[in-house]
């Protein structure tokens, strides 16, 4: 299936989750934020929210500093 991550095109295997994605790109659930279509996805929700062909999905992942 096609995705966009971040406004780019991404070719992903169907039946994906937003956990195993983030899995995929090597990402921790407990530093990111995620949108899918513009809406935010719960934490508690990331292995159940499954991506569909098409969808939009925006990841910000937070960083320590000072």
């Amino acid at each position: 299936m096609k995705i966009l991550i971040n406004g780019h095109p991404s070719v992903q295997s169907d039946d994906l989750t937003v956990g195993e994605l983030l899995a995929r790109l090597n990402l921790p659930e407990k530093a990111v934020l995620v949108e899918r279509n513009r809406e935010p996805v719960a934490r508690k929700d990331f292995d159940g929210v499954r991506l569909r062909e098409g969808d939009v999905v925006e990841i910000v992942q937070m960083v320590a500093g000072g």
